[in-house]
């Protein structure tokens, strides 16, 4: 009894001195949620897809912003980084407190995340030190788990080789293609062999074209995607906090897919779509399906695959979310 209570006092302590100090360092998104107006009766989780900007615009135009200007019943708070995914976003969701006006979340569902890429990214280590830092409601533990690195925690090149072998064992299966892993369809396009079948295709893009069958040629293996268990642990945190869920599925360049690289591709990122919208609307969320909302000509970024929009894109996605809000707030009014 005299220990837990020395380590209880000790807990205190570490709170009222050294953590937020530590937040700073170890899980800098809490700092993005302890800044949301305590009034917010809705929190809106993303990565840069929300607050990227266009090198036309003046202002940093944010999806959630529109969103909220687009209601006038309820108020919605923004937390935002980059590069972060579901298990951050549960991570924050499990020190929303038991006081908190917040009814409603709405997340960023991002196809890419779901990827060998993202996955294994050599960010993972600050996001995964990030999840320990807030695991647990004793802060002082969770400082000394980190300490000891106690989380996944793995080199640059062990990043790499995660990514590499997944590429290759990995499989996915498209009716009469030949391919059924990243890496060979990727080889196959990167030594130019579907130049000839396809005209669009040149040799200043097929890095383009290589780098889409990186970031979606795979099918979600809901036993082993580190992010459908996030996304999973999420749902069921929010059932026990009778939390409303929206997940908002983002749009992709699905034309300039289709040109590159084509209906193959199409294949496998239309069915992972369907099955997060079968699986997460099964266990109680609401799913905004953005895929194919947004134009080519409002996609910001045109060498790399990313959900980066322009202010117009943004609004096409904040109309399409704020639809679902105002049949919620009308339901519950």
């Amino acid at each position: 009894m005299i220990l837990f209570l020395l380590l209880l006092g000790a807990d205190l302590l570490y709170q009222n001195i050294l953590w937020k100090k530590d937040i700073a360092v170890h899980a800098d998104i809490m700092e993005n949620y302890w800044a949301v107006d305590p009034e917010c009766q809705a929190l809106y989780f993303g990565e840069s897809s929300n607050f990227h900007r266009a090198k036309n615009d003046t202002t940093k135009y944010r999806i959630s912003h529109m969103i909220d200007s687009e209601l006038d019943q309820i108020k919605i708070g923004t937390v935002d980084n980059a590069g972060i995914h579901a298990g951050t976003y549960r991570a924050v969701l499990q020190n929303i407190e038991e006081s908190s006006k917040v009814k409603i979340l709405i997340v960023t569902m991002n196809l890419r995340s779901f990827s060998a890429g993202w996955r294994y990214a050599l960010g993972e280590n600050y996001l995964s030190k990030t999840e320990t830092m807030l695991s647990t409601p004793f802060p002082l533990l969770n400082r000394f788990l980190v300490s000891l690195k106690y989380y996944d925690h793995q080199s640059d090149s062990e990043r790499l080789a995660q990514c590499q072998n997944a590429w290759k064992t990995e499989k996915f299966k498209i009716p009469n293609f030949q391919y059924e892993n990243v890496h060979n369809w990727d080889s196959a396009m990167a030594w130019q062999e579907w130049m000839n079948r396809n005209p669009h295709l040149n040799e200043e893009n097929i890095p383009l074209a290589c780098h889409y069958i990186k970031n979606f040629a795979f099918e979600i293996n809901p036993t082993t995607n580190e992010r459908i268990a996030d996304f999973d642990e999420f749902m069921k945190i929010s059932v026990s906090k009778n939390f409303t869920v929206i997940f908002n599925i983002l749009a992709e360049n699905m034309e300039q897919v289709n040109k590159l690289v084509g209906q193959e591709l199409i294949y496998l990122m239309e069915k992972n779509r369907d099955f997060l919208i079968d699986r997460y609307e099964r266990q109680g969320a609401i799913v905004v399906d953005n895929l194919y909302a947004i134009p080519y000509s409002m996609f910001v970024d045109r060498d790399w695959p990313t959900e980066h929009y322009t202010r117009e894109g943004k609004a096409i996605i904040a109309k399409n979310i704020a639809q679902y809000l105002k049949q919620i707030i009308k339901q519950k009014h």
